[in-house]
């Protein structure tokens, strides 16, 4: 069992859904914790609730973390605390046809999803290699697995996550260092997207959606375990073997159906 008492995470997006989930399961394995998102009164109430209920210290940085150069400032804003792991969790999706959709939105989502992931995993990456230790959990999506009509942009930023974790993870193996480096690929889950992307709950989402807290708790078992990817549920995990064997086109069109609004 790894002892994670008196080290230090970084989680992003921390102030709904999985973000608070990882707060509270790593604070309660010990962890210190820095939590950043947007909406400062949501954080501040989670820092009250952690260091209420597990005695952790909890620092609290309100900021938008979209583009390269807000991970920069939020890296320089942490350098000096000594990060033991980087929760990469902030994003969002945007639902609807891509033709009616806007693309200065859809560069908004790009650049959190995409860019501050990976400058934030780049400069904690050669912080972690320096010390021989450390844990970076990147936030992807089942839809990284199969083109997703309706959210054609954002499964895009998914699928480049995954497979740049495995990849990073790979690197980093390879070269000795004792990093670890995880995808977590979730299904739809019970938390603030599918209302945030605009999407309307169909039947299928409705008889699908998966609860948020045991999803973070594996992520985090596997992170530790070193697992290169994490997908919970085993009805995610056969839709996706499934899709090995599925031509492209036809998983698009299985997702198109699956969660087209009713």
């Amino acid at each position: 069992m790894t002892d994670l008492k008196g080290k230090k995470v970084l989680i992003t997006g921390a102030s709904s859904g999985f973000g608070t989930d990882f707060a509270h399961i790593l604070a309660e394995k010990g962890m210190d914790l820095v939590v950043t998102a947007r909406r400062v009164d949501k954080l501040n109430a989670l820092k009250a609730e952690i260091e209420g209920k597990y005695g952790v210290k909890v620092r609290v940085i309100a900021m938008d973390l979209t583009g390269f150069e807000s991970a920069e400032k939020l890296y320089a804003e942490v350098r000096d605390e000594n990060i033991d792991m980087l929760i990469n969790n902030a994003g969002y999706g945007m639902y609807g046809w891509f033709d009616r959709q806007d693309a200065a939105e859809l560069n908004k989502m790009v650049q959190l999803n995409v860019v501050s992931a990976f400058a934030l995993a780049n400069l904690f990456a050669r912080d972690f290699s320096a010390k021989n230790s450390g844990w970076i959990l990147n936030t992807a999506s089942f839809a990284a697995f199969n083109p997703t009509p309706f959210y054609a942009v954002y499964g895009a930023t998914k699928a480049f996550l995954m497979n740049f974790s495995v990849a990073l993870r790979t690197e980093l193996k390879k070269n000795g260092k004792n990093v670890f480096v995880t995808a977590f690929c979730p299904g739809f889950t019970a938390t603030e997207f599918v209302k945030t992307a605009g999407q309307k709950r169909s039947w299928f989402l409705e008889k699908t959606i998966g609860k948020s807290y045991p999803a973070a708790e594996e992520a985090i078992c596997g992170l530790l375990k070193n697992k290169p990817v994490v997908m919970p549920r085993f009805m995610n995990r056969l839709g996706a073997f499934c899709l090995r064997f599925m031509p492209r086109s036809m998983a698009a069109d299985a997702a198109f159906m699956s969660i087209k609004e009713d």
